[in-house]
């Protein structure tokens, strides 16, 4: 599937979401520095974009700093809302095995925090990949697991978490750098809007 078509078929279904006001591009999330918590655990940047295949939304959070000293359980989360809950998970400490797997929702242990509590990893959703970089990781989620028909919700977060056999538990946010949601009624945006956005053709003051 290429993005000519991708651009085509989006394009076709957006009819009964075009009132919707969303984000002016939901491709780019901005977060504030906070020098109060370690570099490798402040959040900068959330950017996001169709791979050079055209099969997969990439994911890319960017930090302050890379991983120098410290704890094994810090992580950085993509946190996905599209019908359920799901979380990709990258350890902070770059030496530590990385296990690319989908964690679904088990418990909330906070109301005030959707990220805080148990999931339990999906080992039957494949493709998805997270890849670590400097000051940060990629997490790559397939195009054909995505539901047109359903909302998109993206949150990038800094955590401590413990991950015993398939579930994680999270105990600590750091920092949370948000996406999905428009300015005034909070309401989450369509995935078939947010995918319309990210295919447009980019101008050269919105290029990633």
């Amino acid at each position: 599937m290429n993005r000519a078509l991708i651009i085509a078929i989006l394009l076709m279904v957006t009819g009964s979401v075009s009132g919707m006001k969303i984000n002016p591009d939901p491709r780019v999330v901005v977060s504030f520095m906070d020098k109060s918590i370690s570099p490798e655990l402040d959040i900068l940047r959330v950017m996001v974009d169709i791979s050079p295949d055209n099969h997969h939304l990439v994911f890319q959070v960017k930090t302050r700093g890379e991983h120098i000293q410290g704890n094994d359980h810090d992580y950085l989360l993509l946190h996905i809302t599209h019908g359920k809950t799901y979380i990709l998970l990258l350890p902070v400490n770059k030496e530590k095995e990385n296990q690319v797997l989908v964690y679904e929702r088990l418990s909330q242990l906070d109301d005030s925090s959707p990220i805080l509590g148990k999931f339990k990893g999906n080992s039957h959703l494949p493709n998805f990949n997270i890849t670590p970089i400097l000051r940060g990781g990629e997490f790559s989620v397939p195009l054909d697991w995505i539901d047109f028909n359903t909302n998109f919700n993206f949150d990038a977060y800094t955590v401590q978490a413990r991950i015993k056999g398939d579930t994680l538990e999270v105990s600590k946010v750091y920092d949370w750098a948000r996406k999905g949601r428009t300015h005034n009624d909070e309401k989450p945006l369509s995935a078939i809007t947010l995918l319309n956005k990210i295919c447009a053709p980019k101008s050269s003051n919105q290029r990633l």
